[in-house]
């Protein structure tokens, strides 16, 4: 596999699911590193953009009481 998954240790064992061995591109949550980090990036923009009530909520149930997508994505990336 050229590309290597965003979740693929470097002994190519995958630290995201239960499964040992990166089964490679076959598997459907493989995403690359750039893929990744779009992702992250388009969620942290969704979140600034709700209003400071929801983003209050989200932050209290999911992030220990922080917003990461404020602070440049800090607890947000792997």
């Amino acid at each position: 596999m050229n590309i290597k998954c965003f979740g693929a240790n470097r002994k190519n064992n995958c630290e995201v699911l239960v499964v040992g061995k990166c089964p490679g591109d076959s598997c459907s949550f493989f995403k690359t590193k750039a893929e990744y980090r779009s992702g992250r990036l388009k969620a942290s923009r969704r979140l600034a953009g709700l209003d400071k009530e929801h983003q209050l909520c989200i932050a209290e149930k999911y992030y220990r009481g922080k917003l990461p997508w404020l602070e440049g994505g800090a607890g947000c990336e792997r």
